[in-house]
């Protein structure tokens, strides 16, 4: 399922890569509703749930009980995205039975969690999580002038993460877990304007005459396996430093793909099966936890997502009726180069403990994208954004706590220009977290 990966991959975002709720690219930082409503600043160094354990496993170590926590984030993206040329034709050119004013091209996602963090004695610990870290969707009309790129796409992933971590004096704690990352994507194209174009005789020849034709269509998922590791320094109770590192991790995806664009499926437009080693980055995490004053701590992180792993998109299949171009038929059914970089995120945050039973907190994060301007795409017009969040814990017992979050996602509008098209796009996004947490 190389091709649908990818192509989902790339075409999934004018929603969710750019100005999602998610970080740059197309990652995923909703682990846990505590973590939203500080921007997730800290959370290498703050072992407030479980859900620590997949920030830095090393936190671990902290709790002196067994505890669960589980929770659903709500992402509401209000992103739109206008094709302003298609080659040389203004998109106002265009028959009305196309679109080329698309809005709410990201469509609203529920992304749960759940976490298990136990003490084996009072140096050792284990855990296990389940969560995603990578994720895309986008939906766009089957009659949008972009067609042949746009269309509708999405992206699944699930990690399930198991941990050990270890306090190998007062201060120092180290914890390692291994990954087992299970990816499910899907994609539609359709014709488009193509259908008006100097291609239409020869599409018109294989039967596709309307804008909402479809063109080609991937589904398929898969496996990849990975590991991290941790540590933290707690230099007294007050203050504490953590860093992590998750692996990077190829999965590989099998499918299906079918066609009747013989640039992509070869000769006869029939399904093929294929195949695509999608590349998930690794991810470099540095964070810290003062109490500053009573009752108040700060807290920050800087992150490293390594996107430069993400260089182009290939599918391929074993059977030769799939050509990257017409008339070579070699087996590669698509091929498209990203050119991604390494990119930072930076957060910042204050925690208030108001009482014994309320904690509020709130944090600001900027979030750098991976793609130079140079190289955006209408598929993923990444752009720089800001976080801001606000968020409370209440403790309705000793056992039993529960946490909120809100997250507002300022991005950048962007154009930008790809195989032909140009476009502008631009959003923001709102992120609704609730969970929570029993010790046992």
């Amino acid at each position: 399922m190389k091709p649908i990966a990818k192509r989902t991959l790339l075409a999934t975002a004018v929603a969710l890569a750019a100005f999602q709720a998610h970080g740059a690219g197309f990652q995923i930082s909703e682990h846990s509703a505590s973590g939203l409503g500080r921007a997730f600043a800290g959370e290498a160094a703050i072992a407030d749930n479980a859900a620590v354990a997949v920030r830095n496993p090393a936190a671990m170590t902290m709790f002196d009980s067994a505890q669960v926590s589980g929770g659903l984030s709500f992402i509401q993206p209000d992103v739109d995205a206008t094709v302003k040329t298609v080659g040389t034709t203004p998109a106002s050119a265009l028959p009305s039975t196309v679109s080329s004013d698309h809005s709410d091209v990201a469509p609203d996602a529920i992304v749960p969690y759940f976490h298990y963090v136990r003490p084996i004695n009072d140096k050792s610990a284990i855990g296990f999580s389940t969560f995603s870290n990578f994720g895309l969707a986008t939906d766009y009309p089957s009659n949008s002038s972009a067609g042949p790129i746009a269309g509708q796409t999405e992206l699944l992933t699930i990690d399930f993460n198991l941990n050990f971590a270890h306090k190998v004096s007062e201060q120092l704690s180290l914890g390692a877990g291994l990954n087992a990352i299970y990816a499910d994507a899907s994609l539609t194209r359709n014709a488009g304007a193509a259908v008006y174009g100097a291609s239409a005789p020869t599409l018109a020849a294989i039967g596709v005459t309307q804008p909402t034709d479809e063109v080609s269509h991937l589904a398929g998922d898969g496996w990849g396996f990975g590991w991290n590791i941790g540590a933290l320094w707690q230099i007294n109770e007050k203050n504490r430093l953590g860093v992590a590192y998750r692996s990077k991790v190829d999965a590989t995806l099998e499918g299906d793909y079918r066609g009747v664009n013989t640039a992509y499926v070869g000769k006869t437009g029939a399904s093929v099966p294929g195949e695509l080693e999608l590349n998930l980055p690794d991810v470099l995490e540095l964070s810290g936890y003062h109490e500053v004053v009573p009752k108040w701590a700060i807290h920050y992180s800087a992150m490293m997502t390594g996107w430069s792993s993400f260089q182009e998109l290939k599918a391929t299949s074993t059977n030769t009726n799939c050509g990257s171009s017409a008339g070579n038929f070699d087996g590669v059914c698509l091929q498209k180069d990203e050119k991604w970089e390494d990119s930072w995120r930076y957060a910042v945050g204050a925690t208030h403990y108001l009482d014994s039973q309320w904690t509020l907190r709130a944090g600001v994060a900027y979030d750098e994208s991976p793609v130079k301007e140079e190289y955006r795409t209408l598929s993923i017009p990444d752009s720089d954004r800001t976080w801001y969040s606000i968020g409370a814990t209440y403790a309705s017992s000793d056992d039993l706590t529960i946490d909120a979050g809100f997250a507002y996602l300022s991005g950048d509008s962007v154009t930008g220009s790809e195989d032909g098209f140009t476009f502008e796009a631009g959003g923001d996004a709102y992120i609704f977290a609730l969970g929570a947490n029993y010790t046992f």
